[in-house]
């Protein structure tokens, strides 16, 4: 499992034990309708990884027009909003940090760093940062997918949350929009980690919460 910038080094590490343990996780798995979100909680913060496959975000898993990338910077924009997971009201939890990217073959298109990643990033401090049409027209890449390989091309989207608790003790559950939100997302693989243990679940459609 690649773990995404932002997220604390405990949290990853503990993750990706646990994804290693119950044999669900491993590169290359790629369902449509279905993703994974893994979580830890480390002190009064809660870290949060969501990994799914850009089909179930955007209806399409490469990027072939300028439509189709405007489609792409709104949906990840939209990921990154504070209220896309909901916690138990007692714990008073804020958005801290927020982080979300789009790879594969042909799904960032050149979008972002020199690696062809395109990143959104913002801060409590509500700063964004979001380059994705600068770079695109700065180093005039276009759509040129002669090589064959686009049809066998799988975008996936991934996400990190870092959220702050006041009441880290009245944490019981954690809920999501997703699924209002993009309407091929069907459900989600859900792994956590509390002070209390290991936990997994899932969250749907029509269940879209987990509690521990």
């Amino acid at each position: 499992m690649r773990c995404v910038a932002k997220v604390a080094a405990v949290a990853c590490a503990l993750i990706s034990a646990g994804v290693s343990a119950d044999g669900h996780r491993h590169a290359g798995a790629h369902v449509h309708g279905a993703g994974h979100l893994n979580f830890a909680i480390e002190g009064r913060q809660v870290h949060i990884e969501l990994e799914t496959p850009g089909f179930d975000i955007l209806g399409f898993e490469s990027i072939h027009s300028d439509a189709q990338r405007r489609q792409l910077k709104d949906a990840l924009q939209e990921l990154e909003k504070d209220d896309l997971w909901s916690f138990t009201p007692a714990a008073s939890c804020r958005l801290k940090t927020a982080s979300v990217s789009a790879n594969g073959e042909h799904g960032e298109d050149h979008y972002g760093d020199a690696d062809g990643h395109y990143d959104s990033h913002h801060d409590k401090h509500g700063h964004d940062d979001h380059h994705a049409d600068d770079h695109h027209h700065s180093h005039g890449h276009e759509d040129h997918h002669g090589d064959g390989h686009h049809e066998s091309a799988h975008m996936d989207i991934a996400a990190t949350y870092v959220y702050e608790c006041a009441n880290i003790t009245g944490l019981n559950s954690i809920s999501t929009r997703l699924f209002q939100r993009f309407a091929n997302s069907e459900q989600l693989k859900v792994q956590g980690f509390t002070d209390s243990g290991q936990i997994a679940g899932q969250m749907s459609r029509e269940r879209p919460e987990v509690r521990f």
